[in-house]
């Protein structure tokens, strides 16, 4: 597995609590700063970026706002069986018409409701990848591209 692979398996791995803590930092704020920004309380950042506390959708999207980034950066999904990536490809199939092939690959069913956004948004993924792959991105700006990415 290369580096990059390597890093970005890693920064898959983070819990919500600490990917508020890496784009904090990356924003170049302190926990009292991005309080303020959120209206909440430095303690209240703190226990989140502890896990000892878990923010409400509200919260994560105030905080997401004050860092400049998609709530969905700092969503994490506990996916630690083929059986639970499974459901969510069936939720995928019904939302954007993600269905299997023969060869255990995924392809997009042009005719589902969503397709057509999904079909874009996962050539916009593959072009950062082979961006980053190749050198022209680096893991930091593909971090941030994953952050700022709306469908």
């Amino acid at each position: 597995m290369s580096k990059a692979a390597s890093n970005a398996a890693t920064a898959e791995d983070l819990s919500t609590g600490q990917l508020i803590r890496y784009y904090r930092k990356r924003a170049g704020m302190t926990q009292a700063e991005l309080a303020e920004e959120v209206e909440m309380s430095e303690p209240g950042i703190r226990n989140y970026e502890l896990g000892n506390r878990t923010p409400s959708k509200a919260q994560l999207a105030a905080i997401a706002r004050g860092l400049g980034i998609e709530p969905e950066a700092l969503i994490t999904y506990d996916i630690s069986s083929a059986r639970e990536a499974l459901g969510v490809l069936f939720q995928l199939e019904g939302a954007f018409g993600i269905v299997p092939n023969e060869d255990g690959s995924l392809s997009i069913d042009p005719k589902a409701d969503g397709a057509q956004k999904m079909a874009q948004a996962i050539r916009a993924w593959h072009n950062a990848k082979e961006e980053l792959e190749s050198g022209e991105m680096s893991e930091d700006d593909y971090k941030s591209w994953k952050s700022s990415f709306k469908l």
